[in-house]
């Protein structure tokens, strides 16, 4: 502020350029807008127009039409030629992929609604693969956390119900994965703690 100037003659001064997008007063006469979100988004936009438009004359097209659209559609099509439609490629796979999916969306109409805490009551805090007590007190992550176990796993059909879930700790739970007891021989092979 120059000497002799009053502090509310110096604000008068600076104060009289109203933003161009909302109209209020800004307390900066070098900035372009009054730093509103709304204003800014609006400054960022005419700004990117403006500069499509010397682009545009400059160069006789629009900038993503170069950049972006016709050569992105060109190795689309010719990464489709060279590899395949991964459905036709592994048809197998794609035939099993959509088994599952119809079998979770008719697992999702169809399910129990049920509370963890009731699967380990009525398991006694008991680790159904291990058969080692459950720490209620444990938290997540720790492996000797409590989870709740599908026994048919629902990758391989099981139902998401009471009878189709048991008590396990997290690490136990973790260690069967997607298997069924019958298919990794003996859970006691598969939980080694």
């Amino acid at each position: 502020m120059s000497p002799g100037i009053g502090a509310s003659a110096f604000l008068e001064d600076h104060m009289l350029n109203p933003c161009p997008y909302c109209g209020d007063q800004m307390s900066n006469a070098r900035r372009k807008q009054c730093g509103k979100p709304i204003c800014k988004k609006a400054f960022n936009a005419e700004r990117m127009r403006e500069w499509q438009r010397n682009y545009k004359a400059k160069h006789g097209q629009w900038y993503t039409r170069v950049r972006h659209g016709e050569a992105q559609r060109a190795y689309d099509r010719r990464r489709y030629v060279e590899r395949g439609s991964s459905r036709k490629l592994y048809p197998a796979a794609a035939v099993a992929a959509d088994a599952r999916r119809r079998m979770r969306m008719e697992q999702a109409r169809t399910s129990e609604v049920f509370s963890p805490l009731d699967v380990h009551t009525r398991d006694g805090w008991t680790c159904r693969l291990c058969q080692r007590p459950i720490d209620p007190q444990v938290a997540w992550p720790d492996p000797m956390s409590v989870s709740v176990d599908h026994i048919v796993p629902l990758s391989k059909g099981g139902l998401h119900a009471m009878i189709n879930v048991q008590s396990a700790h997290l690490g136990c739970n973790s260690r069967k994965g997607d298997r069924l007891a019958d298919e990794a021989g003996s859970m006691a092979a598969v939980i080694k703690l």
